[in-house]
């Protein structure tokens, strides 16, 4: 049993020391000024003045006194003793209540700064969805045109490719007929040359014949005499 109670007492005597050796934040809860002194004591020197809801740091706490440090920036870290009774651990419902109204005001400015964000961004969207429908139309057009041209330029290939054949038929059949005309133009010189070859030949022999006959009437007149 005694082994027992020296244990809780060992250990409730860590917690107590673990306790002293943490710092905390805690505010002075008194309605009116508390004493900061030298030391834990009410016969200790007096360094300041504490207000209500005023922030300190506690150091180490001993026999009903606390060793705290000053936070607010005009107290330069001042350090000293207060009589515990007076500090509150718990943020007071007066600073809450302040630190909730500065929330709701950072929370109003940046809905407010949302809302404005929002409303530039619809006029943004609208003014893109009208591009947009803008756009689609142009591009409805163009395609249209696109869908004209690939079939005019289908057409013209056809046309051209007709043309080509055509062309290469002409050009085939003037040949031909130059070729054509140019024999029938020699075949025309032959048939001049043989012409005019039997004509001089049936008058050669018209003459060959005449001298013939001429000769053998003279004979025949000759022998008469």
């Amino acid at each position: 049993m005694k082994k027992l109670l020296l244990i809780m007492l060992i250990t409730v005597g860590i917690s107590l020391i673990s306790q002293d050796g943490l710092a905390e934040k805690a505010y002075v809860m008194n309605p009116t000024k508390i004493t900061l002194r030298k030391g834990p004591g009410v016969g200790e020197k007096i360094i300041t003045m504490l207000r209500q809801d005023e922030p300190v740091e506690v150091l180490e706490t001993k026999k009903g006194w606390s060793h705290v440090r000053l936070l607010e920036t005009n107290r330069q870290n001042k350090e000293g003793w207060v009589v515990s009774g007076y500090l509150l651990t718990r943020v007071p419902w007066k600073i809450q209540t302040g630190l909730l109204k500065e929330e709701n005001a950072r929370l109003k400015e940046k809905l407010t700064k949302i809302e404005k964000e929002w409303q530039e961004l619809s006029g943004e969207r609208e003014e893109l969805s009208g591009k947009l429908g803008k756009n689609s139309k142009v591009l409805d057009t163009v395609r249209k045109r696109y869908e004209t041209l690939r079939k005019e330029a289908s057409s013209f290939l056809k046309l051209k490719e007709k043309y080509e054949t055509i062309k290469a038929k002409m050009e085939a059949d003037q040949a031909t007929a130059e070729k054509l005309t140019k024999e029938n133009v020699v075949l025309k010189s032959s048939q001049r040359n043989t012409w005019f070859l039997t004509g001089a030949a049936v008058l050669l022999v018209g003459l060959i014949f005449g001298l013939i006959m001429g000769r053998k009437q003279k004979k025949r007149k000759s022998s008469y005499y």
